[in-house]
């Protein structure tokens, strides 16, 4: 079953007409993107103001991420009964309300951290609706021809959020303060709502089957994986991986301030966010590879490399390239997997499948949050500080001195990615899967009605 629908190159005017509908989606879940942005740089530096401990960043992280891995199987099962747009319409609302409380609370002094946390749970739980139900959207809006360009055009608008809101915010929490941020991600989800609202989202096909207990139905997307051995591999290499990506990520600050000052610090983290929106433009202007197995190990292969120039030396040139080109493949290895599942998922299964994915793929983030910190601290560091185990032998290599057992911990990172998609590609289910498991059958939206002249052609929508 060759697989011959990954991207055909088509005329830009076509691919733009095509693309529409999810184009307005996704303007709008950018607007919203800004403004939860904005409030997601402002409300940790409101708890340093009022705690300055860092225990209550790791407690509030384990508020949000605990309800997305117990609650996914189920909301995925409930997104692929209801109807997506309504439950992307609802969860937008509640987000607005939360936001709208919680300015109200600071408005009248009454804002505490118990808040925070009860936000949190609820924020949580709504994106775990959310999510799936996005995705599933994604696969009826967009001809899978154009999946991984639609991939592409998320990567983007989060290298966008990446880049404004750390510059934007620092100037409004100094003016207009936390409640005036809150009022502004307020605004940003009623756009969101609207734009939403404006979009035909056309509902899958019956499935056929009867409508069983909600456990059951959750098992299914589950037993739809199972059967097909490539697609549930690639499943398990995710949440493998994230265990040891999600270690280096809140090790590069420590580890760049080892040898830098907090202002090279912040523009090492500009120019990094740069790498991946010029990755995320080019993807959507693209369309990425036809062979989307390929695509994705090679982006893999090739952000592990860079992934460990960052820890190579104390050089921040070398630590900027290394992040910048790390994040620039990555929108590539992710899109062509998220194509992928939109391509080989049935529709009326989309939101079980993906909440499934979602599930395994955060299950690992907590043990890599609570052990990075210790590993550093108690292992690698003493290792490489002068007279320290491997100061004579990798020290020479890496260097010796404080933060250079991070930059080991990057390095030895980016071999088990190297190896763990070495032995992905290995598999031989995972390198046929596109062509021994059937796409599913393509949803299209329904025509859009022929407005009258004076009507402008976003109305129909």
């Amino acid at each position: 079953m060759q697989n011959d629908t990954a991207p055909a190159r088509v005329p830009t005017r076509q691919v733009l007409r095509e693309m529409r509908p999810f184009s307005v989606l996704w303007i709008g879940q950018l607007v919203s993107g800004l403004g939860s942005g904005l409030t997601g740089f402002a409300l940790p530096v409101w708890i340093y103001q009022q705690t300055g401990s860092a225990e209550a960043f790791g407690l509030l992280f384990f508020a949000a991420t605990v309800p997305a891995v117990l609650m996914s199987p189920f909301a995925g099962a409930l997104v692929d009964r209801w109807d997506r747009k309504w439950v992307l319409l609802a969860s937008d609302g509640i987000a607005a309300l939360m936001s709208i409380a919680i300015a109200a609370l600071v408005f009248t002094d009454t804002f505490e951290i118990w808040h925070l946390f009860v936000i949190s749970v609820l924020g949580s739980a709504v994106g775990t609706f959310a999510d799936p139900a996005f995705t599933a959207t994604m696969g009826l809006l967009v001809p899978r021809q154009h999946f991984t360009r639609a991939s592409g055009l998320l990567h983007t608008s989060g290298a966008v959020v990446g880049i404004l809101t750390p510059l934007v915010a620092g100037v409004l929490v100094s003016t207009i303060g936390l409640g005036g941020i809150l009022l502004i991600d307020f605004v940003t989800f009623l756009v969101a709502v609207v734009t939403l609202a404006t979009v035909h989202i056309p509902r899958p096909p019956p499935s056929g089957v009867a409508r069983r207990p909600l456990l059951r139905e959750a098992h299914d997307g589950w037993a739809f994986v199972r059967r097909h051995q490539g697609l549930f591999i690639l499943m398990l290499y995710f949440p493998v991986v994230n265990l040891a990506t999600q270690m280096a990520n809140p090790l590069f600050s420590p580890m760049v301030l080892s040898f830098s000052t907090p202002a090279q610090l912040g523009l090492v983290v500009s120019v990094s966010s740069v790498g991946m929106l010029v990755g995320g433009v080019l993807l959507s202007a693209w369309g990425g590879p036809k062979r989307r197995v390929r695509g994705m190990v090679i982006g893999q292969v090739l952000g592990a490399m860079c992934l460990a120039l960052i820890g190579l030396r104390p050089w921040l040139p070398l630590v900027a390239a290394g992040m910048f080109l790390s994040l620039l493949f990555m929108p590539t290895a992710q899109s062509c997997s998220q194509a992928l599942w939109l391509s080989k998922t049935p529709p009326e299964m989309m939101g079980r499948v993906t909440a499934i994915r979602r599930m395994l793929a955060l299950s690992t983030t907590p043990i890599a949050a609570l052990a990075c910190g210790p590993l550093a601290e108690r292992v690698f560091n003493p290792l490489l500080l002068p007279g320290g185990a491997l100061a004579g032998s990798v020290g020479r290599v890496l260097g010796v001195g404080p933060g250079r057992g991070i930059g080991l911990m990057y390095v030895l990172i980016a071999g088990f990615m190297l190896v763990m998609t070495g032995l992905l590609y290995a598999h031989p289910r995972v390198r046929r899967l596109e062509d021994e498991v059937p796409d599913a059958a393509p949803v299209r939206p329904a025509p859009e009605p022929v407005m009258p002249a004076p009507q402008t052609a976003a109305a129909g929508a």
